[in-house]
């Protein structure tokens, strides 16, 4: 579980200070005034955001009395240039596989009638559909894809992590994503590869 330092403040705390107290891989979280409404917490945190520099990530969340801003030392330049290749590896075999297993799933049948499991690769994949999406479980492997139906090639951060992790090949992204879904949204930043950008809180 990550460690973290929590201090109390009526108002916004200073950038400065943020950038100073907040380090790689120990989290930052701020309690702010129990009057704050989320509203005013959320610009708070983006106004805060560009200050400490781009990597670092600020946000506010609900808790107990009063809102929460978080604050998370994310991935340097360096590191991000340094998985490229092995991000640009996974992004591609994520998508891969997604298409190739979605192509499976919807070959010859209408929604109502999708098939418990599919075969790709020399392995059983379990389905799970929900709305637009579908997990797929390969029982012999673990390995895990979260894909939309209607476009496979889509990334989320998130599950692109999950995969990742399940897959077994990509141990210095998963290294590199220290606090899991945010490090992951830079790394893609950095590489310049487009995402969706549903936030998944954890």
């Amino acid at each position: 579980m990550r460690s973290g330092n929590t201090s109390t403040a009526a108002g916004v705390p200073d950038p400065e200070d943020i950038h100073e107290r907040v380090a790689r891989g120990h989290g930052l979280f701020i309690s702010l005034d129990d009057a704050m409404t989320m509203p005013i917490a959320a610009a708070a945190a983006r106004d805060l955001q560009s200050a400490p520099g781009p990597d670092v990530v600020v946000f506010a969340t609900p808790r107990g009395r009063g809102p929460v801003l978080t604050v998370l030392r994310l991935v340097s330049n360096d590191e991000a240039a340094s998985v490229r290749p092995i991000l640009e590896n996974l992004v591609a075999g994520f998508r891969r596989t997604a298409e190739a297993l979605v192509e499976q799933m919807r070959a010859g049948t209408s929604p109502e009638e999708y098939p418990e499991s599919v075969q790709y690769g020399d392995a059983t994949w379990y389905l799970h559909p929900h709305g637009e999406h579908c997990r797929f479980e390969n029982v012999v492997s673990g390995e895990l894809v979260e894909a939309n139906i209607y476009a496979p090639e889509t990334l989320d951060p998130y599950f692109l992590l999950e995969y990742a992790k399940s897959a077994g090949h990509y141990g210095a992204v998963v290294d590199a994503c220290v606090e899991g879904f945010h490090d992951m949204c830079r790394l893609l930043d950095r590489a310049g590869i487009a995402y969706s950008d549903l936030f998944h809180p954890e």
